[in-house]
């Protein structure tokens, strides 16, 4: 029988309440998955230590090691846990998968208690497979195999597999809250909220449109880098919201400092955001900030921008440089539409301010009202609907 056995880390080490409730939160997000891709009437089975999938073929693997808390995804095959069953079954999976003058590994795992031990199985199926296979020249590696065949053992059932599939990691999706993402489609912003996805956030991608401040190709790359994260959402319901920005974007442009403008305008976009986060219940906001990145981002300009959120600024790539989040962005899908040129923001200043001042700052946006213009593009935030 057919098994998809699904390894989740960090969720072993929580308290038995919790444990169980993040297991049963992940098993239905898993199931959700794989009905959105096609693979109906699977069922996901809570065992200790471990998720078994059943009624999928080897193929959903791949989707669910995209699920948040998934740290592996094995396609297995299952038999009885006796000594007699498992070699059986191990020595078929061998004949099917080691080819002629390769090597190969065995790994077993045996967890409970079972009248052998792993590396009594290791010997015994090592030896067996040697034996069956004598004429396709095959030898033992336990360094550097061409096919590793892996073993667990767990309570009356035996599983064999040969292939690992790795999974995204962390901890299930909205299992720690809700957050709002600064979500301006560059190579940042999505990063940083995949991350924050990842440690079991529940996400609300928020953008700015600052029409006609920036050009019809930088919404769409917003919206074609919010599809290339939505297929990590388990749920439904996972939206992209907008706020139209361009009345504040052209009052900022009447600053007497415009050295200031950037300074104001993500001020303006942390006072949006923290007023939607309150309406939503979210808890704080995510951003795409890196310490040094740009001039807005120096440490004392982020300390000024803090003070206008109200609410937590959660930066998970504050400590990365721009190669590392490349990385991570073609890792998790999303630099290939991120790193497309688009018609980006005119506002920009030819020599923006590294050092700005708070004072100065707030004086300059009660001089334009900026508060008041913050509120009513906040009011005015509707979920984007894409086709």
């Amino acid at each position: 029988m057919e098994t998809i056995l699904v390894a989740y880390g960090e969720i072993s080490l929580k308290s038995r309440y919790v444990r169980g409730r993040l297991e049963r939160l992940l098993a239905r997000q898993i199931e959700r998955v794989l009905s959105r891709g096609g693979f109906e009437g699977c069922r996901v089975l809570r065992r200790y230590g471990r998720l078994y999938v059943e009624g999928a073929d080897a193929r959903a693997a791949e989707v669910i090691a995209d699920v948040f808390g998934v740290v592996s995804a094995m396609p297995a095959l299952r038999t009885a846990a006796d000594y007699d069953s498992v070699v059986r079954l191990a020595v078929e999976v061998a004949a099917e998968r080691i080819g002629e003058d390769q090597s190969f590994a065995v790994r077993p795992k045996t967890v409970g208690s079972h009248p052998y031990l792993s590396r009594d199985l290791a010997v015994r199926v090592g030896s067996a497979i040697l034996e069956a296979l004598a004429g396709r020249g095959v030898r033992v590696d336990l360094d550097d195999p061409d096919v590793t065949l892996y073993i667990e053992v767990r309570d009356r059932d035996a599983f064999v597999y040969t292939r690992i599939v790795e999974g995204v990691g962390g901890l299930p999706y909205g299992s720690q809250g809700r957050l709002v993402s600064l979500f301006s489609g560059g190579i940042d912003s999505p990063v940083a909220a995949w991350l924050m996805m990842k440690r079991g956030a529940e996400v609300l991608p928020l953008f700015m449109d600052q029409r006609p401040h920036v050009g019809d190709s930088y919404v769409e790359r917003v919206e074609r880098a919010f599809q290339a994260l939505s297929r990590y959402v388990p749920s439904e319901g996972f939206g992209l919201y907008a706020a139209p920005f361009g009345e504040v974007m052209s009052r900022i442009l009447e600053a007497p400092a415009p050295r200031l403008r950037c300074v104001l305008c993500k001020r303006s976009m942390y006072r949006v955001a923290a007023t939607f986060a309150a309406e939503r219940r979210a808890q704080g906001i995510v951003t795409g900030e890196s310490l040094g990145q740009v001039a807005s981002q120096t440490l004392a300009n982020l300390v000024v921008l803090d003070e206008a959120a109200g609410v937590p600024v959660l930066r998970p790539l504050i400590g990365l440089d721009k190669v590392e989040i490349e990385a991570l962005a073609r890792r998790i899908g999303t630099y290939s539409v991120s790193a497309k040129s688009v018609d980006g923001c005119t506002v920009v200043p030819d020599r923006p301010a590294t050092r700005s001042r708070l004072a100065e700052v707030v004086e300059l946006e009660e001089a334009l009202e900026l508060p008041a213009l913050c509120s009513e593009a906040a009011a005015s935030i509707a979920e984007r609907r894409l086709d």
